[in-house]
């Protein structure tokens, strides 16, 4: 393959489903959970499409189409339950940090982002959140269901503009269903929001993802607790400067807790024992060296 339609049949891969991808971040260490984040969080992709990519499939299909249709909805099926059990242990394990739907009393914080300005700055406002001891949820606002968004209390957007005032990509799908000329002006009333922007301003039509969701979630019936933020590439500190200034102003509107003095020590990854032994002993035994809850693998020559 040409690098360009290996990475559109890696992202075939990831979005049906077929691939469940993974991104590890060393930070999440830290606070004591799983650095393993499920990525591909929500199957939206054509399965079918990305089989018929794959020789082993094709030739199912050209021989048999009947049989090959029968086993691409048995897959589908498969896939769609493990990305159900996936979505709960991630959660389990990750604190809520991924749902497909916030509780009523959650903060929800949606990102849109291409190069990965915007969901760093997403998760770091789930992660103050998270300090201040409010309950939070992030995700992308493709990831998210649509059909959520009525159900929840206040809702964080954090949003890029890509080139000519395009929305990234993880955003389409959302963008397009809340433009929808059906849904009625009352359908967000209840929920209250704010919208932070990240874009350049040698651009004409900048952050202009911001203000299109900001607009229409407002006119959807929407509270506004908090003016559009702005993050702009070419000021002093780049989009820092927005956001350092939107922040404060934010957990004002919100009434949030004050984050604490103190950070609490997360609890350890590893426990520490003294093994008794001869100081002469040039190797210990590699079952020892076994992290607690851990499994070793028998290797075999």
């Amino acid at each position: 393959y040409p690098l360009a339609e290996a990475i559109t049949h890696c992202k075939e891969a990831v979005d049906s489903g077929y691939w469940p991808l993974y991104r590890y971040n060393p930070l999440l260490r830290e606070s004591g959970n799983n650095p393993f984040q499920l990525d591909s969080k929500k199957v939206g992709g054509d399965l079918f499409k990305f089989l018929a990519h794959e020789n082993r499939f094709a030739a199912v299909m050209r021989r048999n189409p009947d049989v090959a249709k029968e086993l691409d909805d048995r897959l589908q099926q498969q896939i769609t339950e493990r990305s159900k059990h996936l979505n709960v242990l991630t959660r389990d394990q990750l604190d809520s940090e991924f749902p497909a739907g916030a509780t009523s009393d959650s903060v929800c914080i949606l990102y849109g982002s291409e190069t990965g300005n915007a969901e760093e700055q997403a998760k770091s406002l789930w992660a103050d959140c998270k300090a201040r001891g409010l309950k939070a949820t992030i995700a992308s606002c493709d990831d998210f269901e649509f059909d959520d968004l009525p159900k929840q209390a206040t809702v964080l957007v954090v949003i890029s503009t890509c080139g000519q005032g395009e929305f990234p990509a993880n955003s389409h799908s959302f963008w397009k269903k809340l433009q929808d000329p059906t849904l009625p002006l009352s359908h967000l009333e209840g929920v209250k929001f704010s919208v932070f922007g990240l874009g350049d301003s040698t651009y004409s039509l900048f952050c202009v993802a911001a203000e299109a969701i900001d607009v229409r979630m407002e006119e959807l019936g929407a509270t506004r607790i908090l003016n559009r933020g702005i993050g702009d590439d070419r000021a002093e500190d780049r989009y820092y400067t927005g956001w350092d200034d939107w922040t404060p102003q934010l957990w004002r509107a919100m009434q949030a807790p004050a984050k604490p003095l103190v950070r609490e020590i997360p609890k350890p990854v590893y426990e520490l024992s003294v093994l008794e032994g001869d100081a002469k002993t040039e190797n210990t035994p590699y079952e020892k060296l076994v992290p607690v809850g851990a499994v070793p693998l028998k290797l075999t020559e």
